[in-house]
């Protein structure tokens, strides 16, 4: 199945490079990895931003996009491209549950090597350079897996005519920005520790209580 799934992935992302060869001016600047884990944060300017990024990368990469099921799913031939290729995580943002779901799904394709897109915005702002606030899921996602950042800038996809320049600009890939946020927060805590804490007494009655809770 694994198979199955990387030789759909590469001849659609193929199709895809091929049909915005032909119709915008594709140019990249900075370096897209062909291998995870990885962890892409992109500004969402326009619907095709997902296409290009996963088009973007070369075909050898396992590319995977965090998206939100209602926005992948509003066109029809979204629709059957995305499921056909599962290149899509989908979040449920109205069930918590589904959106742990996502999560996990996104930490599991970390952990095997992946690459995972992620819009930080949570939406899609429509203007050319534009960047809204990040939601938090971005952050939790790069704390828990551990896995280096990639910051790319989209350009040219808010408003798309023939021939338009479509850029991807591909900073450096880093781990350091959430190693220092996870030691900050580490030493935040840690100067919540009291300096003095009540003796314990000779004799701990109902000890099992620590096992009921």
């Amino acid at each position: 199945m694994a198979q199955a799934y990387r030789v759909r992935s590469r001849i659609a992302r193929l199709i895809v490079r091929g049909l915005f060869a032909a119709i915008f001016r594709v140019r990249h600047d900075g370096t897209l990895p062909a291998r995870g884990p990885l962890l892409v944060v992109a500004n969402h300017q326009g619907w095709a931003d997902g296409f290009l990024l996963a088009a973007s990368f070369p075909l050898s990469a396992d590319v995977r996009l965090l998206g939100d099921r209602e926005g992948t799913g509003k066109v029809w031939w979204w629709r059957a491209v995305l499921r056909t290729v599962g290149i899509v995580i989908p979040i449920e943002r109205a069930s918590a549950s589904a959106d742990r779901a996502a999560i996990t799904t996104t930490l599991a394709a970390l952990e095997g090597g992946a690459i995972v897109v992620v819009f930080a915005e949570g939406r899609v702002s429509r203007v050319e350079s534009s960047l809204g606030p990040f939601a938090r899921g971005v952050g939790y996602l790069a704390l828990r897996s551990g896995a280096p950042i990639l910051p790319v800038w989209l350009s040219g996809t808010a408003e798309l005519y023939l021939r338009k320049e479509l850029v991807t600009i591909a900073g450096a890939p880093t781990k350091g920005a959430t190693r220092t946020l996870a030691l900050s927060l580490n030493d935040d805590l840690a100067r919540l520790e009291p300096s003095e804490r009540a003796p314990d007494p000779a004799h701990k009655r109902m000890r099992w209580l620590t096992n009921l809770f």
